[in-house]
């Protein structure tokens, strides 16, 4: 069984996958606790699941995406078997992780978003630096910035791994701590190949 939080239908509304309507699982627990968290119901559980409800659910929604989310969906060991079982339902998954487990659990056709956390986190250095290589062309390694600090080490961290170029990097506001627009402005001026993410559902006013 799996402990969910909640089970929405939504638009995906950060990258590398945004804009695509789909059935959103967020799977309860987080190993982390950062500073600037947006999800007050990480750690609520709301009932617990089967795979196979859950794999019905999501077929039932008529999404073409399922978003599996956290929390940190990683934390359960089950959570690659039931990505497996929406993949194989025909149904297109993203997972979004915090970086702290190993990806090479989940299925390679699976999107994932994987996060580095900046210092206004409260957990830079927690990424597992191994997750790289795993990374496909089509997933994501995300940066959420809180301040010109958190850029400046981002661009820097960014540098010493050596993914410029070589993975999608996505720079992410932290919502009501810093303007889109002047993130915009920072990743323009840096001329890094970075690229800006909105929380586009909580533009829309969507779950």
């Amino acid at each position: 069984m799996l402990p969910v939080s909640e089970i929405v239908e939504t638009i995906i509304g950060e990258e590398p996958c945004a804009g695509f309507p789909c059935a959103l699982v967020r799977l309860s627990g987080c190993n982390l606790d950062c500073a600037w968290c947006d999800t007050p119901l990480r750690d609520k559980v709301s009932r617990e699941y089967s795979i196979s409800e859950l794999v019905d659910i999501v077929e039932k929604s008529g999404r073409p995406w399922a978003l599996i989310t956290g929390g940190e969906p990683l934390m359960n060991p089950k959570t690659p078997q039931l990505v497996e079982s929406i993949l194989n339902a025909g149904i297109s998954v993203l997972v979004e992780t915090n970086g702290t487990f190993d990806i090479g659990a989940l299925p390679k056709a699976a999107v994932k978003s994987v996060d580095i956390k900046t210092p206004s986190s409260g957990f830079a250095g927690s990424f597992l630096e191994s997750n790289i290589d795993l990374l496909g062309p089509h997933d994501a390694i995300k940066f959420v910035i809180a301040d010109r600090a958190d850029f400046d080490w981002a661009v820097s961290e960014a540098e010493r791994l050596g993914i410029f170029g070589r993975k999608q990097v996505v720079f992410s506001p932290v919502a009501n701590r810093l303007s889109p627009s002047i993130l915009a402005k920072w990743i323009m001026d840096s001329r890094k190949p970075a690229r800006l993410s909105v929380q586009l559902h909580k533009i829309l006013g969507l779950p």
